[in-house]
């Protein structure tokens, strides 16, 4: 077996760090001021059906990211992980801008409203190649022994670019109150996503390519996977990452406007809310790829859905029962505290399922498959839901996906390596 060097360069984890958390800060800003959005671009007879509007366009971003997982992944796994990443970056500028600039509808009708649904799409098919570029690169550079522990810290940077957007937008909402935000002041978040591009390309711009995808690329004779094989591979990695998207999407992203329409706690109390979740699902990702480390990977990743499930679920309904500022972070906590769990043994999880030549494109097609069946769907049923009077949407919806992802997890392949000391080409 061909002996792989495993050490990544410092300047590089962070040039693929930071990329990742200014990429991520950008696309996940729309979540944070969708209420804003839907009241300059999708106007309606109701302010529900004006953010059903507005989350249906944030869905639409969604759409596009099995095809460019597709097409950026095969672009990673030929011409190398920098390049493509550093494509990303300029996509969601692209995104971004087109979104910060659109005229609302008041004064151009739908020409803002399509500028914001085509900045979707860019942002989307952006969102959808960095991640198997980037957890490629990743797992191919660091020490094999701690890869749950680089992989946790790498994704950290996600969930650290979901709280700065939450912050983001908590600031912009405490300073200018939720008036002025809602008519002008959410488009200073993305102003200040927009600025930060530039940082991106010139920390991309010195990133080391990969060694193993070098050595693998040389290699005529390295292993391939046959289409089968990486269906069935990509539709488990789909499963998985299903299950994260959605307790993102719904437990932290969406859940300041859903609390607000469905229980009537304030918009700055959810947010204020999902930015200390975001932290917790930080700082259990890093234990959690620690442990898993150590252990078996399954393990890890089966405690942290069996705990959103079976806790984070109950406390739901413990939430509705008499809403709340101190139920809804309880609520929050303990599902972003299983997610961090899952994630702790997610990436190297993944990363052994397809040979380097092959991997951006499994990984990050499995990823976005799973994220656009089940994030994209996921607040428009639940504010669908909200619209009929139903609030039992969220916890039906995430007990859905955690019983799928575990189903998935209990039919794994046998063949596939788990440990921490295994490392599967």
């Amino acid at each position: 077996m061909r002996i792989e060097k495993h050490t990544i360069n410092r300047r590089s984890f962070l040039g693929l760090s930071a990329g990742n958390f200014l990429e991520w800060l950008d696309f996940t800003l729309y979540g944070y001021f969708a209420l804003a959005i839907a009241h300059n671009f999708f106007p309606a007879e109701n302010e529900i059906l004006s953010t059903l509007a507005a989350i249906t366009t944030f869905a639409v971003g969604f759409l596009v990211r099995p095809l460019g997982a597709y097409f950026i992944g095969r672009y990673a796994d030929r011409k190398g992980r920098k390049s493509a990443m550093i494509l990303t970056v300029m996509l969601m500028g692209v995104g971004t801008l087109l979104i910060a600039v659109a005229p609302p509808y008041s004064q151009s009708g739908y020409l803002g409203t399509a500028m914001v649904v085509l900045g979707r799409l860019v942002a989307g098919l952006a969102a959808s190649g960095e991640f198997g570029a980037a957890v490629s690169l990743v797992m191919e550079s660091c020490p094999k022994q701690r890869r749950g522990y680089y992989g946790a810290l790498f994704n950290s940077s996600t969930y650290l670019a979901l709280a700065t957007g939450s912050g983001i937008a908590l600031s912009i909402y405490g300073i200018l109150g939720q008036a002025a935000t809602l008519d002008w002041g959410w488009r200073i978040g993305f102003f200040i996503g927009l600025a930060v591009i530039p940082l991106g390309l010139y920390l991309r711009r010195y990133m080391e390519e990969s060694e193993v995808l070098v050595q693998d690329q040389a290699n005529k004779v390295a292993p391939k996977l046959t289409f089968g094989q990486i269906f069935q591979r990509v539709m488990l990695v789909a499963s998985l990452s299903g299950f994260g998207s959605a307790v993102v999407y719904l437990v932290i992203i969406f859940m300041p406007s859903f609390a607000k329409q469905g229980m009537g706690i304030e918009p700055v109390i959810g947010t204020a809310s999902s930015t200390l979740a975001t932290l917790f699902i930080i700082i259990f990702s890093i234990i959690g790829g620690i442990w898993s480390d150590k252990s078996n990977r399954m393990v890890v990743m089966y405690t942290g859905v069996i705990l959103c499930a079976f806790i984070g679920i109950p406390l739901y309904e413990y939430l509705l029962a008499v809403p709340s500022a101190s139920r809804l972070f309880l609520f929050q906590l303990v599902c972003a505290s299983g997610l961090g769990l899952m994630i702790g043994g997610y990436f190297p999880f993944i990363s052994d399922y397809f040979p380097a030549r092959q991997r951006a494109l499994g990984i990050g097609l499995g990823y976005n498959v799973g994220v656009t069946l089940f994030g994209a769907l996921s607040p428009i049923v639940s504010t669908y839901a909200l619209s009929k009077g139903n609030l039992q949407a969220p916890v039906i919806y995430l007990s859905v996906a955690a019983i799928i992802s575990i189903t998935s997890l209990l039919l794994c392949h046998r063949g596939i390596k788990l440990r921490a000391s295994q490392l599967v080409i």
